[in-house]
């Protein structure tokens, strides 16, 4: 089966989540199932697992970003597959419309079919994006006291803990981001450059000499930290999903990036509905 627009199925998975918050549904993408004839896993794109009093709902969603509508053969195939997994509903999202034979068929046969689009406006979006103010740590400086003064200096002295284990710089680097999130409060304003210093007391730390093997405990370490907060206007692209004629979901997407922290920002709801604000990580990045 030719491969899917990863977009278009990362799209679906993060709306699915969004509209599924409420503890009854189960969101995977992709999701391999077992084919009942072959006894081999086979592959959705994405797998919706509702639960519904004492029985479950198997929904699975087929991504089809091409540059041509979907096809009979297509459904037929897509409708075979869902029997073969045990799947109870099938539904096709594509990019590209439905050629109108495959929506007959589609019909007799129990797929839902999807059109995805982008759209220039909504008349409940006023927005065009949303800023984003984002710490970033440039770089940072540590200086370590020992309570026996004399001991090391830069060019033979390590840091550990009291179980012997150092101090490295990427221990360092979590404590300076976790630190800087502490101490500037918000609301936050953009700056290009700037630092806070401060001061931490040295217990369970040991400073030693890697020529002499001398110890002494650390009394205080003082740290600069040199940050930015960058303001990033991020665009809304709007998306309807449409059955036939018929507005089924109207969302407002925004990609979120914020170093470790990635995800999407969504603006999600039914035609002429409340909308909600939700935010979807991205699992792969921030696990």
């Amino acid at each position: 089966m030719p491969k899917t627009g990863k977009s278009l199925e990362k799209l679906v998975s993060s709306l699915e989540k969004a509209l599924g918050d409420s503890g009854n549904v189960v969101v995977e993408s992709p999701k391999r199932l077992t084919d009942k004839i072959t006894g081999k896993l086979r592959e959705h794109d994405v797998v919706l697992t509702i639960n519904q009093a004492h029985h479950q709902v198997i929904v699975a969603i087929e991504c089809r970003d091409r540059s041509r509508p979907i096809t009979v053969n297509q459904v037929e195939g897509f409708w075979k597959k869902c029997q073969d997994t045990g799947v109870d509903h099938g539904v096709i999202v594509s990019s590209m419309g439905f050629y109108n034979t495959a929506r007959q068929k589609s019909d007799f046969l129990g797929i839902r079919c999807l059109d995805i689009e982008e759209v220039e406006s909504f008349d409940w979006m006023l927005a065009q994006g949303m800023h984003s103010l984002t710490k970033r740590l440039l770089h940072h400086d540590w200086v370590f006291y020992p309570k026996k003064e004399g001991i090391a200096d830069k060019t033979n002295m390590e840091v550990m803990d009291v179980e012997g284990n150092l101090l490295t710089q990427e221990v360092l680097t979590s404590n300076a981001l976790s630190q800087l999130t502490k101490l500037l409060s918000e609301p936050l304003a953009p700056v290009e450059k700037d630092s806070v210093t401060v001061k931490f007391p040295g217990d369970n730390l040991i400073i030693r000499n890697t020529e002499t093997g001398e110890t002494s405990p650390v009394k205080y370490v003082m740290a600069t930290l040199h940050y930015s907060i960058v303001d990033e206007f991020i665009p809304f692209k709007l998306i309807q999903y449409k059955d036939a004629d018929e507005n089924i979901t109207e969302a407002a997407v925004a990609d979120f990036n914020a170093g470790n922290i990635t995800g999407k920002f969504m603006i999600v709801g039914k035609f002429d509905e409340e909308k909600k604000v939700v935010f979807v990580p991205d699992k792969a990045k921030n696990t």
